[in-house]
């Protein structure tokens, strides 16, 4: 009885470290092999005012075509911009407001392969 108990712990044993080591190089081949990839990280968003004008600053990981868009609280849509190519590395650039706007606003902008919102104010003197 003892003996088919102890014969049961080894190989139950076994074939745990089996699998524990099994589980430790896929995730490592995983991490090393096959990567990530990085999507475009919207840094900054600012309201510029006179004119009024909307600051992003972005990081590009990979050239990509943004397509940015102005939606109101309710994430209905105000306003679309044309799309824009962007290169690798940062970029800063400044997009043209509706003139009126006051209150709570969405800016969203797309890629191929993800959907970035934030929400802002627009404060007019």
């Amino acid at each position: 009885m003892l003996e088919t108990f102890r014969t049961a712990l080894l190989i139950t044993l076994s074939l745990l470290v089996v699998v524990i080591l099994f589980r430790r190089i896929k995730k490592q081949w995983r991490q090393n092999h096959m990567p990530v990839p990085r999507h475009l990280e919207l840094l900054s968003l600012e309201v510029v005012y006179h004119p009024t004008l909307l600051r992003i600053a972005v990081a590009v990981p990979a050239p990509v075509e943004m397509y940015p868009v102005l939606l109101s609280a309710e994430h209905e849509r105000l306003h679309a911009w044309p799309a824009v190519q962007l290169e690798q590395g940062d970029h800063v650039l400044e997009l043209g407001l509706l003139p009126g706007l006051n209150g709570s606003y969405v800016f969203e902008f797309a890629t191929g392969t993800q959907r970035t919102e934030r929400r802002f104010m627009v404060r007019p003197a």
